[in-house]
């Protein structure tokens, strides 16, 4: 091309030495809001329903994030496993995890306008965060739910008093070690 020229598109090259990486389109952010929701949904409230209720509020999340629907769609999952029996079931480590994917991609969608182009590398962190907050979530689910979940014989293990104290006292034990260094 001669310095007076100016450039076309079939003339634009992008440089040689930038690494290429498939961009994602920033609609697949909500996209992928509005499949967790329903599949979470649909393990909540099952195929009838209030699912629909769930899937209206997904829709509404994916279209509308500055209204926050994505938060209040979170609250209603929530209230609805209060309907379930209180056990240690696979069900309940998934909504855990997808409550969180949630209000993950929910902020995303907030930030990433429906036209965009999103690096893979740019969901790294959250990915990472996500990871690092899910590992001891899971794993405090499951011992809470172990501990004050009922037996079959309709016992507890641990009473909900005795697990005040035990985290009463994990609290002090946790404030010590904290403040040891002041």
């Amino acid at each position: 091309m001669n310095a007076g020229e100016l450039p076309t598109l079939r003339r634009l090259r992008s440089p040689a030495d930038l690494p290429v990486r498939a961009p994602i389109p920033g609609a697949a952010v909500r996209v992928a809001l509005v499949a967790v929701a329903v599949a979470l949904a649909l393990l909540v409230y099952g195929p009838h329903g209030w699912f629909y209720v769930g899937v209206l509020l997904a829709l509404l999340a994916a279209a509308v994030p500055d209204y926050l629907f994505g938060w209040l769609l979170i609250l209603f999952l929530a209230l609805g496993e209060l309907g379930h029996r209180a056990v240690l079931d696979w069900r309940i480590l998934v909504l855990v995890a997808g409550v969180h994917l949630l209000h993950i991609l929910a902020g995303l969608s907030y930030v990433v306008p429906w036209r965009s182009w999103l690096s893979p590398a740019a969901l790294l962190a959250p990915l990472r965060r996500f990871l690092a907050i899910q590992v001891p979530c899971q794993l405090i689910a499951v011992g809470a739910l172990e501990l004050l979940a009922p037996a079959a014989n309709g016992h507890r293990p641990l009473t909900f008093a005795a697990f005040t104290l035990a985290g009463a006292a994990a609290l002090a034990l946790l404030a010590r070690l904290l403040l040891r260094g002041r």
